[in-house]
């Protein structure tokens, strides 16, 4: 079978007519399938978009007010060591016994328990027998360091010790101060000399 030429160029006019009627202002359906993806895409990304900015701006929000909590807590537990310090590290041999119970309630924890029977012991024998009295003043203090619901202090002390006979002697200290958040305050967790 042969294709007659004069069937030929019907046959191409016919294509080109199609041709002709195609609708330009559409595109193709590959385009549009194209374009649907890309709209989808887009659609998609926006969304992951605004989500990890509201994951940023939640973590922002958290980091800041753990920071607030932390500066919180360091000016918290250094007013309260400085206030603390010196009333745990003097004593009256007339009032010893409200000194040591005023004391002991401003500690908490295994230092309560060891603080306690220095105290009870061989300070108060001391301080009884030789009729011995400290007192002590806070010179400085600063935040070594916060460690969640634990704040190191650094304390620098001076203390006068008076006995009867004596010059009254004076020292000067530095002490290490473990503060420890018990309820909505601050204790005493630990003394220690540098």
């Amino acid at each position: 079978m042969t294709i007659d030429e004069t069937e030929m160029p019907t046959a191409l006019s016919e294509e080109t007519e199609v041709d002709e009627h195609v609708d330009k202002s559409r595109p193709p359906e590959s385009g549009r399938l194209r374009l649907d993806l890309g709209g989808r895409l887009l659609r998609w990304a926006v969304v992951l978009l605004v989500i990890v900015g509201l994951a940023a701006a939640i973590t922002f929000a958290a980091l800041a007010g753990h920071a607030s909590d932390r500066a919180r807590d360091r000016t918290d537990a250094l007013a309260t060591a400085k206030s603390r310090v010196p009333v745990l590290l003097s004593y009256d041999h007339r009032t010893l016994e409200a000194d040591l119970d005023r004391s002991k309630n401003q500690t908490t924890g295994r230092f309560r328990t060891d603080y306690t029977k220095l105290l009870e012991g061989p300070v108060a024998k001391a301080a009884t027998q030789k009729q011995i009295s400290t007192k002590a003043t806070l010179s400085g203090a600063g935040v070594v360091e916060v460690a969640g619901p634990r704040v190191t202090v650094l304390v620098f002390i001076t203390q006068t010790t008076i006995a009867p006979g004596a010059e009254p002697s004076v020292s000067a200290s530095r002490v290490e101060v473990k503060m420890q958040r018990v309820g909505n305050g601050w204790k005493v967790a630990g003394l220690t000399p540098r």
